[in-house]
């Protein structure tokens, strides 16, 4: 991992993601976010290379890929993890791992690795309400950004730099979002147009990106959103189930689950798609047959799938281009 600055003490380990850090003196830092179990070696090995050692892990949410080595460091360095109450509550045993997973068969876990790294428990609980916390004599602003995941955290640090985890995605992640992942979409597409009044010098993405400016980014999200949810409307006939919709998403876009995990997790997504365009009032939630099914129902024409801010950069009709994206990226 390369090591890079952002902006005064925060830097960021550059990988398949950022994980960014604050550097509270010339030998020690805060961690936002630890990677992935399997970045471990690489992660130690950049913080030893630069004469780092972290005394916090402030931890932006409970998902493998940004909390695989939480409960090692604090294990083998005596590294203070905090973390979201709601998201604390998730990892606190392998129970609680297994259903934030999709309730995965716990005699599957052996095949993951990831799965069975991670239950610590951490041992500073941000409660709601919390918006400050100070580490090593440096104040941390904590901003709440739920959707993806119940409890997500955005964190702000001293230098004004924002770090947005999983709170949006841009360019190339976005473009090839076929399972854009939400554990509530209504929650995630508000997060996203409150995201537009916050300012910032500088914003960090977990993947992947470092930019001075956001709002064309959300507000593509946004459109994509919405084009998203004519998509899957589209695969709808009459009714569905969230492993019906899997199968015609999976093969209008080609996608090939490669492990019964990958294709418990696009259920999932399927699942929590399916009860957004439930609450919007696209389907409705019946019985049939014993079955849970939902069922397409007549709306106004005009109704918004998601809705646009007024002023926002993309609010047209036309579908989000590659280009658009891409150009964005850069």
């Amino acid at each position: 991992m390369e090591l890079r600055q952002v902006k005064g003490n925060t830097w960021v380990l550059d990988s398949w993601e950022l994980i960014p850090l604050y550097k509270l003196d010339a030998h020690h830092c805060v961690l936002l976010d630890t990677g992935t179990w399997d970045q471990r070696d690489e992660l130690e090995a950049a913080l030893d290379a630069a004469g780092l050692d972290p005394v916090a892990i402030l931890c932006s949410h409970a998902h493998m890929d940004h909390m695989g080595s939480n409960a090692y460091f604090q294990k083998t360095r005596g590294t203070q993890v905090i973390m979201s109450l709601g998201e604390a509550a998730q990892i606190m045993s392998p129970l609680g791992i297994q259903l934030q997973y999709y309730n995965f068969n716990m005699g599957a876990f052996g095949q993951y690795p990831e799965l069975g790294t991670a239950p610590c428990l951490p041992d500073r609980i941000l409660l709601p309400g919390e918006r400050e916390i100070e580490i090593g004599g440096a104040k941390f602003e904590i901003l709440p950004t739920p959707g993806h995941t119940i409890d997500h955290i955005s964190v702000r640090t001293p230098d004004d730099v924002l770090y947005l985890a999983d709170a949006m995605m841009t360019g190339r992640i976005l473009h090839h979002a076929k399972f854009p992942y939400a554990i509530s979409v209504g929650e995630y597409l508000d997060t996203l147009v409150k995201l537009r009044e916050v300012k910032a010098a500088e914003y960090i993405v977990a993947h992947k990106g470092i930019y001075q400016e956001i709002l064309p980014f959300i507000d593509l999200e946004l459109r994509f959103f919405r084009q998203r949810m004519l998509d899957l409307l589209d695969r709808i006939d009459e009714v569905t189930t969230p492993k019906l919709l899997t199968q015609a998403i999976c093969a209008h876009d080609r996608a090939r689950p490669k492990s019964p995990r990958s294709l418990a997790y696009f259920e999932q997504a399927s699942q929590n798609y399916l009860n957004y365009l439930t609450d919007q009032g696209w389907l409705a939630l019946e019985i049939q047959e014993n079955t849970l099914v939902y069922r397409k129902v007549s709306v106004p024409g005009d109704r918004p799938l998601v809705k646009l801010p007024p002023t926002g950069w993309f609010c047209d009709n036309r579908p989000v281009r590659r280009e658009d994206i891409w150009n964005w990226n850069k």
